[in-house]
């Protein structure tokens, strides 16, 4: 299956899901904090789904689903209750999941006794992989490979596909009893008191295993996540205005904005550039990020020039008609899943977009007028005038699209879905394409 291709939009994901994102990173749960089977929820990362069930049980018992406390856009605790305790009619077992995505996950599992009798519990996690790609689970068409295996290990299990190479190590403190598809503990928790694990799903890409970012071994607050959100939210301008209203969507859109960053772990000097959105879309984007990034400019100028320099060490520089590269071309698009495989890119960019090689030009402008960055523009002259070149080669006389070959995206422009171009009498406008917005750019 080809991504660029979906004619559909993405399965909804519901009212009753949690989302939690980090960099190239996203959770899908219930409210409870369980990722059922045979939807669109899982764990992320890398645009692959390392796990697609992860389903806690207590004395055989789902746990039933009490409140879900938001936190940081990575972090949520959700709280529950365990089934009544032998000859008691109520429940006084409290259950408190807190989550912590990045880099695949860490999980606390609390269990809290509110009795003054010891509980005896056994606690088993569920867990299963399909090692699909993203862009499987979000066109609904997952294509199962039959050689993923679990291995139990000391620590946890071992989830890893060899055809896909890719997978996860599931590791727990205390080592949980483990068999393939389950994490067990047989516990005992004290008269009002409590008992914990901590959980951690460690990614496998290409073969090799890199720990998930709020590591067990450290205080969270100690994470790299955490010690980036707290500058954003310490050095980020604020508002302030009586409108209670107002004043919630601004700190709602900071919030947001701070969690579409995107860093590059081998660049950790280099500023951020910016995903399209959560949760699908957390990745750079040519069009997305660069207008995302220009109108941040009044909070953060140096989002654009992030993005600016992640998409100029992008730039076209060959031609190939499968991913629609040309020299001096802005992608549309960079991917990390199992269609990509390895690259020395780093992922496998898609470049069929119309409008961005004329928005690269624009914000480059855009951050000289504004004074700042005045060296950083400058260097990336260059790639301008390559992006120029672009232009100026495929407008005759205006710059329109045509997808060159059937794995492309039919439309590239900003209405990029599959009938997202057409006439009043509802007739679908057929390539080339000369979009009126876009010859306003240029």
């Amino acid at each position: 299956m080809n991504g660029w291709t979906f004619e559909g939009q993405p399965g909804a994901l519901g009212d009753t899901t949690v989302t939690l994102v980090e960099g190239g990173s996203f959770c899908v749960c219930a409210r409870g904090g369980d990722i059922v089977q045979g939807g669109a929820q899982g764990v992320y990362h890398a645009d692959t789904r390392l796990l697609s069930r992860w389903e806690l049980r207590v004395d055989d018992a789902p746990v039933e689903a009490l409140r879900v406390l938001p936190g940081e856009p990575y972090h949520a605790t959700f709280v529950g209750r365990a089934g009544p305790r032998p000859g008691r009619a109520e429940s006084s077992l409290l259950v408190i999941r807190d989550r912590y995505v990045g880099g695949g996950i860490r999980e606390d599992l609390t269990l809290r006794n509110l009795s003054d009798e010891p509980a005896g519990c056994v606690v088993d996690i569920h867990v299963s992989s399909d090692v699909a790609d993203l862009f499987e689970v979000k066109a609904g068409r997952v294509r199962y490979v039959p050689d993923v295996e679990m291995t139990p290990d000391r620590s946890g299990l071992l989830i890893f596909s060899a055809s896909r190479s890719r997978g996860a190590r599931v590791v727990g403190e205390p080592a949980p009893f483990a068999v393939p598809g389950m994490l067990g503990f047989r516990i005992v928790v004290p008269a009002r008191g409590e008992w914990t694990v901590s959980l951690q799903v460690n990614p496998i890409l290409e073969g090799e295993e890199s720990p998930a970012w709020f590591s067990t071994h450290h205080p969270v607050e100690h994470a790299e996540p955490a010690r980036r959100r707290a500058d954003w939210a310490r050095l980020s301008p604020s508002l302030s205005t009586r409108d209670r209203t107002l004043s919630q969507v601004l700190h709602r859109s900071r919030e947001d904005l701070g969690a579409l960053r995107l860093f590059e772990p081998d660049r950790p000097d280099e500023p951020p550039s910016i995903a399209a959105g959560a949760p699908w879309f957390m990745t750079l984007f040519g069009r997305d990020s660069l207008l995302t990034s220009w109108m941040a400019l009044p909070l953060d100028q140096s989002l654009a020039l992030g993005t600016v320099r992640r998409l100029a060490r992008l730039q076209g520089r060959i031609d190939d008609p499968l991913t629609e590269e040309e020299p001096g071309k802005i992608l549309h698009e960079l991917r990390f899943g199992v269609q990509a495989g390895a690259s020395p890119r780093g992922g496998l960019a898609y470049y069929g977009s119309v409008d961005s090689t004329p928005l690269f030009v624009m914000l480059l402008g855009e951050l000289r007028r504004w004074g700042v960055h005045g060296e950083a523009v400058e260097e990336l002259m260059p790639n301008v005038d390559d992006a120029l070149d672009w232009i100026t080669r495929s407008a005759d006389p205006f710059l329109s699209y045509r997808r060159r070959t059937d794995h492309g995206l039919l439309n590239q422009g900003w209405k990029d879905s599959f009938d997202g171009v057409n006439f009043a009498d509802g007739t679908l406008a057929r390539p080339p394409i000369a979009l009126a917005e876009v010859q306003g750019y240029v």
